[in-house]
């Protein structure tokens, strides 16, 4: 929880730097959930890869990395 809280210090610096409204959203507001799911999505997807060519054979999305 440090980390996560490290982190949200990081970026509110750097909003306020390039001057970048911070805008909070209620754990009540339907997009809350969503718009988590959205921002892990796009932090993993350097990470992506699938299955292909052999039992544990994975190669990555972005680059072909085996």
């Amino acid at each position: 929880m440090m980390q996560a809280n490290n982190i949200r210090a990081q970026l509110q610096r750097k909003m306020e730097k390039l001057e970048i409204e911070l805008v909070s959203v209620s754990a009540n507001n339907p997009s809350f959930y969503t718009n988590i799911r959205m921002a892990l999505v796009n932090g993993y997807f350097m990470q992506v890869a699938h299955k292909g060519g052999g039992r544990r054979r994975y190669t990555t999305v972005k680059d072909n990395q085996v």
